[in-house]
């Protein structure tokens, strides 16, 4: 089975994406709304909470329910996943987005297991991210 990780960092979606593009994935649970507006210290302990967050892009307003417009970044603080789960969540996002949007970005992760740190590299269209390895014991 694969071995556990922690992974962190913030991917710009480019254009933003509309919220209504991802609502099978936050349905899901996989991935959770920063509520809008919120500074940057409050928007830091909601993703150590959620862990896969989906931050809203402040220049796109919000919907008449109060659910922001557009989701213009992701943010992720997961100290314990495994490696298929983040290939999974990244590769689901980005078929989700569609075709028309970008990731701009990669987040970084350490392999707690073996001890290696490196970055992942989403793709879109669904595609999965790529892993490179930049410290620790390389193979």
């Amino acid at each position: 089975m694969a071995v556990d990780f922690s992974v962190e960092g913030t991917i710009e979606l480019h254009p933003p994406v509309p919220l209504a593009q991802l609502w099978e994935l936050i349905e899901g649970g996989r991935f959770q709304v920063a509520p809008h507006g919120m500074c940057e210290s409050e928007l830091k302990a909601f993703v150590a909470q959620a862990k896969w967050a989906l931050v809203p892009d402040a220049d796109s307003g919000m919907d008449e329910q109060g659910r922001p417009n557009a989701i213009k970044y992701l943010r992720v603080d997961d100290p314990e996943v495994y490696s298929f789960e983040i290939s999974q969540r990244l590769a689901e996002l980005s078929a989700w987005m569609g075709a028309a949007h970008e990731f701009d970005g990669e987040l970084q992760y350490q392999d707690g297991d073996v001890g290696t740190t490196g970055v992942i590299e989403p793709f879109e269209d669904g595609q999965d991210p790529k892993w490179h390895e930049t410290g620790g014991r390389l193979w």
